[in-house]
């Protein structure tokens, strides 16, 4: 089915070979255990990119080198839901069009599917809602108070931009007026009781939804008409359909009473133009970033350290539309004309930080012992050139990000505290909202997490890792639960960790969690 092809299309797009974007990504299984956090506690080649002031500390087992994967998608609101809709949709709407258009009047079953679409269109437009999925892999090591490692970031993000002015099911009976096209039965009572209380039930939730007026205008019906009246033509015309029954038209009002207070806003403001023209979409904006950076930390006073990384940085970037509700384009063919049109080009960036252990700096004993750190990446804001918009036929339509990818600052700060020996508490947070190829959609992580060794030997240790994330630049983002656990010996090190939204969103009918991702560390110390 079309809802399957483009969602897996919109994952390969993004996993084959294409952004880091400006969103904070979480690099190794001990971070992403512990909620995301690193600033006060990375250590190792992980240091540079959490905080290179790290680096400067020289301790047991702190020179390594260690291989980072991990993979993330960050559903927000109920995009994958609503675009998962609307696809599978999309051939109902084309079924419908063509009954309208031969003269045939929509049954019971196609005006819900009408109400449904009209809902789901208004949760697109209304609650600026996207996706984000991003991946990184690196290779890292550190040597003394020196780092060099590669990385590759990719990210994506897929924002849904909404047309509200082409609604319409297909052209009615009067072609200057191409409204919702149906062909309305009349709007006295109904005869039957049963269908009587159906078009009641219509009626109140239209008078309750204050969407009378603008309803009827898109229907097509005179200025003047009443919320009753339109229910009764609703449920007129379905009961005129052979072999309809009471019971399909009561379900109708069942779905108009629980889909049309979704869609208010969307009716006050939407035109009467063609469904045919409708030019609703997604744009996936994408791109890979592989920095070849060497970083170095260096002590300015006990206690105090400073560290920096100097980055060259390969961008390639690639870009897409889809039309959601055109059955007529090939999701396959778009996608892989964006792989082959990417831009490339190099860049140079560069990271800051800073660290204070305060027991060190002022050589007394504090309680738990709280460390403070501070990191800000790419300071000199690397610009990238996007792809420019394809001349082929079929894109005229499409939205296009034309100006260039602005990577722009990251500053995150963090603090660790160990309440009890071997017990380690962290906090981060993104001090900056950052942007993200999400339009109108920023990410400002808050980060609490916290690592217990359960068994902690020189030759073997295993600790445990739980924490917990929020998106504090989004209200209505829900927590981001983690889990992770280490296993050292030897000076081998094998870590993993995931984590998990409490929130759900369905995917072709299944239930999933809004966001998710994993991570794998595999290293050597000495």
């Amino acid at each position: 089915m079309k809802k399957n092809i483009f969602v897996i299309s919109i994952i390969c797009f993004t996993f084959t070979g294409l952004s880091y974007a400006d969103k904070w990504q979480i690099v190794g299984a001990r971070a992403m255990g512990m909620g995301g956090v690193g600033v006060a506690t990375a250590y190792g080649s992980d240091a540079q990119y959490w905080n290179p002031a790290n680096l400067a500390e020289i301790k047991d087992y702190d020179s390594n080198i260690v291989l980072n994967i991990g993979a993330g998608i960050e559903a927000t609101e109920k995009v994958l839901t609503v675009v998962d809709k609307l696809s599978d949709m999309a051939d109902k709407y084309k079924d419908l069009t063509d009954k309208i258009n031969s003269g045939s009047a929509a049954n019971a079953e196609e005006v819900s599917t009408i109400f449904e679409g009209l809902s789901a269109i208004s949760d697109l437009n209304f609650q600026n809602i996207g996706a984000i999925v991003d991946a990184n892999a690196g290779l890292g090591t550190k040597i003394k108070k020196l780092a060099i490692s590669v990385r590759t970031f990719v990210n994506s993000g897929i924002t849904p931009i909404v047309d509200t002015q082409n609604i319409g099911l297909g052209i009615g009976s009067d072609p200057s007026n191409p409204s919702l096209g149906i062909d309305l039965g009349d709007t006295t009572d109904p005869i039957s009781t049963e269908n009587k209380n159906s078009a009641d039930l219509i009626a109140a939730t239209i008078q309750n939804t204050g969407v009378t007026d603008s309803l009827a205008a898109l229907l097509g019906l005179p200025s003047g008409t009443t919320a009753q009246q339109i229910g009764n033509s609703l449920v007129n015309m379905a009961a005129n359909i052979p072999g309809a029954t009471e019971e399909q038209i009561a379900k109708m009002a069942e779905i108009i009473e629980t889909e049309l207070p979704k869609a208010e806003n969307l009716i006050k403001l939407a035109g009467t133009g063609s469904y045919e023209d409708n030019k609703t979409q997604v744009l996936i904006d994408a791109g890979l970033f592989t920095e070849l950076s060497i970083g170095y930390g260096y002590e300015v006073l006990k206690g105090l350290q400073v560290g920096a990384n100097l980055k060259a940085i390969k961008g390639q970037m690639a870009q897409t539309g889809i039309m959601i509700l055109d059955d007529k384009q090939n999701i396959g063919d778009a996608i892989d004309k964006a792989l082959k049109d990417t831009t490339n080009s190099t860049q140079f960036g560069i990271d800051l930080g800073v660290m204070v252990d305060f027991e060190r700096f002022f050589n007394h004993e504090i309680i738990l012992n709280p460390k403070v750190g501070i990191t800000a990446r790419n300071i000199n804001s690397p610009q990238f050139d996007r792809p420019d918009k394809p001349l082929d036929a079929g894109y005229e339509d499409l939205q296009w990000n034309t100006e260039k990818y602005d990577m722009g600052k990251q500053v995150r700060a963090g603090l660790a505290i160990n309440p009890i020996d071997d017990l380690i508490l962290a906090c981060d947070v993104d001090v900056l909202a950052n942007e993200t190829f999400v339009k109108n959609f920023e990410s400002q992580d808050l980060a609490v997490g916290l690592e217990y060794p359960i068994i902690n030997k020189r030759a073997f240790s295993l600790p445990i890792r739980l924490g917990v994330n929020k998106n504090i630049a989004n209200v209505n983002s829900h927590l981001a639960y983690t889990a992770g656990i280490g296993l050292y010996t030897f000076g081998f090190s094998l870590e993993l960790a995931g984590a998990m939204s409490s929130q759900i969103t369905t995917l072709d009918g299944t239930k999933v969690p809004a966001s998710a991702s994993c991570a794998l560390s595999v290293g050597y110390l000495f």
